[in-house]
């Protein structure tokens, strides 16, 4: 134990001497605002190239070197050169002035990269983006990321499925809809720069395929104090609409924000399900005609206080709830088999708290607390030709999750870094189900009760290495122990990106990443509800976690032309399916793990400008999907298809003064698979118009997304017996209205989200 007391400080006073050595500084331009990307090259007093490096997002700039008189060159497009010579580590703030290369009467300007390769990642400049389409906050700033599109109700991610978003490096914890609704209410002029990685390394406690939200920090010289209002009118098939207030204050020592918004949605669900099924010798057919709608009223709050100690040591403390009284769902049923009436409504609410804080020399520790309950009361009557069916239904799910972390970083000389940490997870999650018959027949066999226990225990090491300005490794390994009830798995991570920059105009970057996917808690549950007189779903306990491995390789050619190629299998896949049952004329949704999903395919991203009006971008992607169930209830399906995805996003700038942009994209997706499904192609045009006013402070939209009703795929499935058909009528042609004024200079900050994606049913 003495023996390693005295191995650690020695390298702590190591360490401590090598960074007393380091060259530093920070570029703004004459604004005083942080001037990124700059490339700082380091020359000796004799004019030798002795290293270069680039500004980050801060504008700061650091060398590891011991001489004591040094030239630096500031280099940037967009800006003239800046030569100095210094005799002192610490060269202070350098000013750089913006500059124009005139010829007559005509302008030519730098164009400012949309991509860079960053520490293995790849960082994407949203003020490009932001300028380049009409996109007003963040969320949508996400969705037009290159590779990023928006289906069945999530994010993904061309070549790695659903992204894991975080922000400023934290995973969130905040349920998907939530995290949604954040990122909506957050003026995209508060992001600072998007990272996108394939693989991230197990600092971020995270796996697989990430997108890191990185906000801006401002440390004003005096307090501010700034604010936000909104509100917003959708038409779709029904009236929705909301508004939010925000309010923030910021201090050099102290900032805190306060956010509250309520968003009101009625939305029409609408299926025929078309169904030929076989019981005994006799086929049955069968129509059911579904339509339903659902509607809320969601208050969303969100309090937070930053503290920071010095610059490099923050606390941070949150609190976050999302409160729905009175939701309702219903849903008509009526066909040749039944005609039935389902009506849900219950009380769902979250309660997050969370504490951070990072310090200096590199530690990273925090925990969270998440509270989850969903109680309902479900009213079901159905009658048919062979029966008649009422009940009501008495459902509910509470949860409370704990989890704590701790995080070590260290910044070690020739370029290397070492971290390593834990991250501990603790669930308790108590759901029930009763029935009530009204004529009084015993249905007490179909009541179930759980008290469900997890536990996750993860620990993490790895390392990144800068070879020199044009290669970097980075490599980790997490292990992790998974209790669920009796069920009990220790698993092992790797991870794995390297980044390879021969020029500006050239990066290569080679991931590979492994992860575990986990089933919501209402999936594993014994539990049956029905949805109408022909369909029910059921729980099963035995689902269980699918195992991701991913490899991608990308390019990317003079910083915004991206190609790719990669390959996924996902042992054990889980997702939920419909099967005509054999000993009765009903249709059963479960839940199921595959055998495997394997997918591999080739994209590409190319953008283009037609002068200052048009501004496009293209994706073209191409992927093989194979689904296996060998065991799928007697049966086993082994489907495949090749699917092509097809995208162009288009802003027209129709007056600089004022400010009014056109947006007009499109979207197109061949046949693809799920499971024993067949899906048919779909495409969408979406359209949207930015006008933005006094003095950029006000911001009038008007959109139109689905214009002409074709984004939801059908279903088919005609495969040993099995044959039925889903013909979707979805509610996602919609006309929206927002207005937006920022006052005291409001620049939102982003919050940290909760995760409450595996609660609710």
């Amino acid at each position: 134990m003495k023996t390693l007391v005295i191995i650690i400080s020695c390298m702590i006073i190591c360490i401590n001497n090598v960074m007393s050595q380091n060259v530093n500084g920070k570029v703004v331009n004459r604004n005083q605002q942080p001037v990124e990307a700059v490339t700082v090259v380091m020359q000796s007093e004799d004019s030798v190239f002795v290293d270069a490096v680039i500004t980050d997002a801060q504008g700061r700039f650091v060398f590891d070197t011991g001489l004591k008189s040094f030239r630096l060159i500031f280099q940037h497009i967009l800006y003239e050169t800046v030569s100095r010579d210094f005799n002192e580590p610490n060269v202070g703030v350098i000013t750089m002035k913006e500059q124009n290369y005139s010829l007559d009467e005509v302008v030519i300007k730098g164009e400012r990269p949309l991509v860079k390769a960053e520490n293995g990642l790849l960082s994407y400049d949203v003020s490009v983006i932001a300028e380049k389409s009409s996109v007003s906050n963040a969320y949508e700033a996400v969705t037009r990321l290159p590779g990023v599109m928006e289906q069945d109700g999530g994010l993904q991610l061309v070549g790695a499925g659903s992204p894991t978003i975080i922000l400023n490096g934290r995973p969130s914890s905040m349920t998907a809809e939530q995290l949604v609704n954040l990122l909506k209410n957050t003026p995209v002029s508060n992001v600072e720069k998007a990272e996108v990685m394939y693989s991230a390394p197990a600092k971020y406690r995270v796996r697989g395929a990430v997108i890191n939200i990185v906000l801006k920090k401002n440390k004003p010289e005096e307090p501010l104090l700034r604010g936000e209002v909104g509100g917003n009118f959708t038409q779709g098939i029904y009236s929705r609409g909301g508004g939010n207030m925000s309010m923030s204050f910021s201090g050099e020592k102290l900032s805190a924000d306060i956010l509250y918004s309520a968003d009101y949605s009625k939305i029409r669900s609408s299926n025929d399900f078309i169904s030929h099924h076989t019981l005994g010798d006799k086929v049955y057919d069968i129509s059911q005609y579904n339509t339903g709608n659902r509607q809320r009223l969601t208050h969303n709050m969100r309090a937070s206080i930053d503290y920071r100690i010095t610059d490099d040591d923050n606390l941070s403390v949150a609190y976050t709830s999302a409160i729905s009284p009175n939701s309702k769902s219903t849903e008509n049923s009526n066909g040749t088999l039944s005609e039935s009436s389902n009506i849900r409504t219950g009380d769902e609410q979250m309660h997050n708290f969370s504490a951070d804080y990072t310090s200096r020399w590199g530690t990273n520790v925090g925990m969270d607390y998440t509270y989850y309950a969903y109680p309902s009361v479900q009213n079901f009557n159905d009658k048919s030709s062979l029966k008649e069916q009422k009940f009501i239904l008495n459902s509910s799910q509470y949860v409370n999750r704990w989890n704590v972390y701790a995080g070590q970083t260290h910044a070690l000389p020739k370029g290397w870094s070492v971290n390593y940490g834990i991250n501990f997870s603790f669930a308790n999650e108590k759901s029930l189900q009763k029935y009530t018959p009204a004529d009084g027949t015993d249905m007490s066999d179909m009541n179930s009760s759980s008290n469900l226990e997890e536990k996750t225990y993860n620990f993490y090491g790895g390392f990144e290495k800068s070879f020199n300005e044009k290669l970097s490794l980075s490599m980790s390994l997490a292990g992790e122990y998974y209790r669920l009830a009796d069920y009990t798995d220790w698993s092992v991570y790797p991870t794995m990106q390297l980044s390879y920059v021969p020029s500006a105009a050239h990066i290569f970057q080679l991931s590979f990443s492994s992860d575990k996917t986990y089933p919501d808690y209402w999936d594993i549950q014994n539990s049956v509800s029905y949805l109408n007189g022909y369909s029910k779903v059921l729980g099963n306990p035995q689902l269980r976690p699918s195992t991701d491995y991913i490899a991608d390789l990308t390019y990317v050619l003079k910083s915004k032309y991206m190609f790719s190629v990669y390959y996924t299998h996902i042992k054990g896949l889980f997702g939920q399916l419909a099967y005509q049952s054999p000993d009765e004329l009903v249709m059963i949704y479960q839940s199921v793990n595959y055998d495997y999903q394997r997918n591999y395919g080739i994209s590409a991203i190319i953008p283009f400008t037609i002068g200052s009006f048009w501004n496009s971008r293209i994706t073209l992607d191409g992927s093989y999907f194979r689904h296996v169930c060998r065991d799928y209830h007697g049966i086993g399906f082994d489907n495949s298809v090749w699917r092509g995805v097809a995208m162009i996003n288009n802003t027209f700038t129709l007056s600089s003064k004022p400010s009014i942009s056109l947006e007009l994209n499109a979207m197109y997706v061949s046949p693809s698979i799920q499971g024993n499904y067949d899906l048919s192609s779909i495409w969408k045009v979406d359209a949207g118009l930015k006008w933005i006013f006094a003095n950029r402070n006000a911001e009038f939209r008007l959109t139109g997304n689905d214009l002409f009703n074709t984004a939801t795929p059908n279903a088919t499935v005609n495969d040993r017996g099995q044959r039925f058909e889903i013909i979707q009528h979805a509610d996602s042609r919609y006309v929206s209205l927002s207005f937006t004024y920022r006052f005291g200079g409001f620049k939102s900050k982003e919050r940290k989200k909760v995760d409450t994606s595996r609660f609710g049913y």
